[in-house]
């Protein structure tokens, strides 16, 4: 675990073990691979390890998170890396100039900041993007995460069913694409020789076994823009 950093089961560091692990790293991976020569802003970064993962993809990485503390961590535990900067700031009010940002990446943030300042986040989002710049955002489905699961999280001060969020981002992101995120356990069959090959999901039992429909999300992953073009 990052040294000085204590897990409290919200905000993932390094050396976590768990559920945790899949869910935060995978985000980073599913950006990593729109972010290639990219000027990207990790918006409330935290410890700063996705904005490392982020880096040797992207020309320029900014990780900016609110508090002071885990600014001045990030930036000497990943002072080797040098395409990469932390800032301190609000993601309510983003200390970065107007359109200097290409892809902006914000996972399990929204739900942190109260109802009445999502808006304004998502509008620093939309002021700090250039021209066909694009946001990368994760945000827990509040029907899956807390309603079907009687659990409300301490940390989460306003949480959103698909529509909501959907109507959320678009007053600033017309153009939207939907991904689902769930932890979802099975057997894999690939082939050795890699490459690119189809994966298929099954469920089913000894007397029938058939292709598994996706699970309903736990999370969403939304590509958004404020065209279709500039979707990845």
């Amino acid at each position: 675990m990052s040294a000085g950093f204590e897990f409290t089961g919200e905000r993932f560091v390094p050396g976590v073990d768990g559920e945790i692990v899949y869910e935060h790293v995978h985000r980073y991976a599913f950006a990593r691979a729109l972010v290639q020569g990219k000027r990207v802003l990790d918006a409330a970064c935290g410890e700063g390890y996705g904005s490392a993962l982020l880096a040797p993809a992207a020309a320029s990485v900014t990780g900016v998170d609110i508090d002071a503390d885990t600014i001045a961590h990030a930036r000497e535990r990943y002072q080797a890396v040098g395409n990469l900067a932390f800032v301190s700031g609000s993601v309510a009010a983003l200390p970065l100039a107007d359109a200097s940002i290409d892809v902006v990446v914000s996972f399990e943030t929204i739900e942190h900041l109260p109802a009445d300042l999502q808006p304004r986040m998502l509008a620093e989002f939309a002021r700090v993007l250039a021209p066909g710049g694009c946001i990368v955002l994760s945000a827990p489905n509040r029907v899956e995460y807390s309603d079907k699961r009687g659990y409300a999280n301490p940390f989460h001060l306003h949480e959103h069913d698909r529509a909501e969020l959907d109507t959320l981002l678009a007053a600033h992101f017309p153009a939207r694409r939907f991904f689902r995120q769930r932890l979802w356990l099975g057997s894999t069959i690939w082939c050795e020789e890699g490459g690119r090959s189809m994966v298929t999901a099954y469920i089913g039992d000894s007397s029938n076994v058939t292709d598994a429909p996706p699970p309903e999300a736990m999370y969403y992953l939304i590509l958004a823009a404020a065209h279709e073009a500039a979707l990845p």
